[in-house]
């Protein structure tokens, strides 16, 4: 892939972001860059230290926000989303179903559909800074006690009384929700798919971290945490959020469409110039304490008393002084000591590698180097299918065709693909059975075809039960419909809500069985699609008009729309 010509995204301006920056513009002239950071001055520093070094050829932009937040939300400070309706506000955002408008509101959205980029580079240290809760841990705690006192276990069939919602009982729901950072990661990946698809994003390269910085379960280091030793609750949910996000970019990479890359550092990235004065601990300044002469100590007294004695017995000043050091700034905003940065960095601890090599890892793998990418590493060594799998999958259809047969009742669905894809298989499997064959599909008059599919659910019994028994409904042309006393579409019915046109539109995209014109119109047009791609001789698919496999079908026509697992090399 060439870099000149190019728009480029890079979110996260911290170390590794701004030296993927710096190495773009020393080594290619792309069209734009734009930097977003998560706070304005950030993104100005930023901007105006790259402008410095960049040709003339390229543009510097800059934007900044939370990138995980819904973009009306995306300029908060975090002290802004302490705010009780805000975090409600971003808790039903990212537990709601993710929708289309839903998806369109998010800040990585919006970033895409602005700038057009066209490779988008994600150097954010997603799994430490995704969730809206300082300790996710003492929240969940909080949420267990108020648990533990509602009474007696909630059923179905007899509901535990809840205790009135209080403003802190609804606080302490809020912050529970705003904990879990597996919807929100899904939420920004959701979006990053749909703003792919819609503004032809070629390659998109995610910067990420193993969680410990290359050690496991016996580091030693709680990154700050107070409150335990060795692999804090914190780390391991640092480390569960990472996996999360990887995950669920594996899949991203596997879907047509999205060229989806992961370089994950497994060593403390480097730091900046060493320095003496003010420093941080666990992101907050540091302020000057002392104790100069010693206390009594009494076991028989709260420590609460003694933390207040030394307070007197050395009053702190009116303007509070910064503690000070020689130290060096290096990666999750921390600052390190010199004995600090000794041990961290020593041979078999975290180690290290500068951002200059991670900067040239990731320029690397954008110019289509494979060598830094997990995910060609994880497909390599996956386990892929198999020739003996497919011949012994020839063999298990042919058993299950012959018992249909002896039987005389058709195996289409259990349900346990999904109400959509139930859906799809039994318009296609009615569809075909009520034309004959594949061809008559394809070309009968729209409303014969809509009446005779119509007829054949209302004299087969078996094939009906099949489709009512897993809560599946049958929409009929007439505006009639065939259901049983359990729906799968919709999840929850609202007995007051009267139902809408537009209501049974939607449940029959997710999961009614729709014989109306419209759709038979539908399958015939996708019909004549497979027939025309499968005659032009692109595929090994056995198009048989009368021998025809429902679910074989079903499968082109996923293919022919998107809806295949990504092949290596295409």
């Amino acid at each position: 892939m060439k870099l000149d010509d190019k728009r480029i995204l890079i979110i996260g301006a911290g170390e590794v972001g701004t030296a993927v920056a710096e190495d773009l513009v020393n080594r290619s002239d792309p069209t734009e860059i734009i930097i977003h950071t998560s706070r304005q001055q950030t993104m100005d520093m930023r901007v105006g230290h790259l402008k410095e070094m960049a040709g003339p050829r390229t543009l510097l932009t800059g934007s900044w926000g939370d990138i995980f937040a819904p973009y009306e939300l995306t300029h908060r400070s975090r002290s802004e989303i302490n705010d009780r309706n805000v975090r409600l506000a971003l808790a039903e955002f990212f537990l709601q179903p993710s929708g289309e408008a839903q998806l369109r509101r998010t800040t990585i959205y919006e970033l895409i559909s602005r700038h057009r980029p066209h490779i988008v580079i994600d150097a954010v240290n997603s799994a430490s800074v995704c969730t809206y809760t300082e300790d996710p841990h003492q929240t969940c705690g909080e949420l267990l006690d108020l648990a533990r006192g509602t009474g007696g276990p909630r059923t179905a069939e007899a509901p535990a009384e809840l205790p009135a919602v209080t403003p802190d009982i609804a606080d302490v729901a809020t912050d529970a929700l705003l904990s879990l950072s597996t919807p929100i990661l899904h939420r920004y990946v959701d979006s990053l798919r749909r703003a792919m698809a819609d503004f032809q994003v070629e390659r998109f390269i995610k910067v990420s971290t193993t969680g410990l910085g290359g050690m496991g379960y016996n580091c030693p280091y709680t990154h700050g945490s107070v409150t335990e030793f060795g692999l804090s609750d914190a780390l391991v949910g640092k480390i569960g959020s990472a996996g999360v996000l990887h995950q669920l970019l594996w899949n991203l990479h596997h879907t047509a469409g999205c060229d989806v890359r992961l370089v994950i550092p497994a060593a403390l990235i480097g730091w900046e110039s060493v320095r003496h004065g003010a420093y941080t601990s666990r992101g907050r300044p540091v302020a000057l304490q002392d104790c100069s002469r010693p206390l009594p100590l009494h076991l028989d007294r709260p420590l609460g008393e003694h933390a207040a004695a030394s307070s007197v017995a050395e009053p702190a000043a009116e303007d509070e002084p910064s503690a000070e050091m020689v130290h060096v700034p290096a990666g999750d905003n921390s600052t390190y000591s010199r004995a600090e940065m000794s041990l961290s960095t020593a041979l078999g601890q975290f180690e290290s590698v500068t951002r200059e090599e991670v900067a040239a890892a990731v320029l690397d793998t954008l110019l289509g180097s494979t060598r830094f990418d997990l995910f060609t590493a994880m497909d390599t060594a996956s386990l892929q299918s198999s020739y003996l799998a497919a011949q012994m999958r020839t063999s298990t259809l042919t058993s299950m065709r012959q018992l249909e047969k002896a039987y005389d009742r058709p195996s289409i669905v259990s349900g346990n693909l999904g109400p959509t894809i139930s859906k799809d298989l039994l318009e296609l499997h009615v569809l075909c059975t009520a034309a004959g064959s594949l061809e008559q599909a394809r070309t009968m008059s729209t409303t014969v075809l809509a009446s005779s599919a119509s007829a054949l659910v209302r004299e087969d019994v078996y094939l009906r039960q099949q489709a009512l028994s897993i809560g599946l409904a049958v929409l009929l042309p007439d505006d009639q419909w065939l259901a049983g006393p359990r729906l799968s579409v919709p999840s929850r019915i609202d007995p007051e809500a009267k139902v809408t046109r537009a209501d049974i539109d939607d449940w029959s995209r997710q999961g009614w069985v729709d014989l109306r014109p419209a759709r038979i119109l539908h399958w015939q047009e996708n019909l004549r699609r497979i027939e025309q791609d499968a005659s032009a001789g692109k595929t090994a698919f056995a198009l048989d008009d009368t021998a025809y496999d429902v679910g074989e079908v079903l499968a082109y026509h996923y293919k022919l729309t998107g809806q295949a697992r990504r092949i290596k090399g295409l």
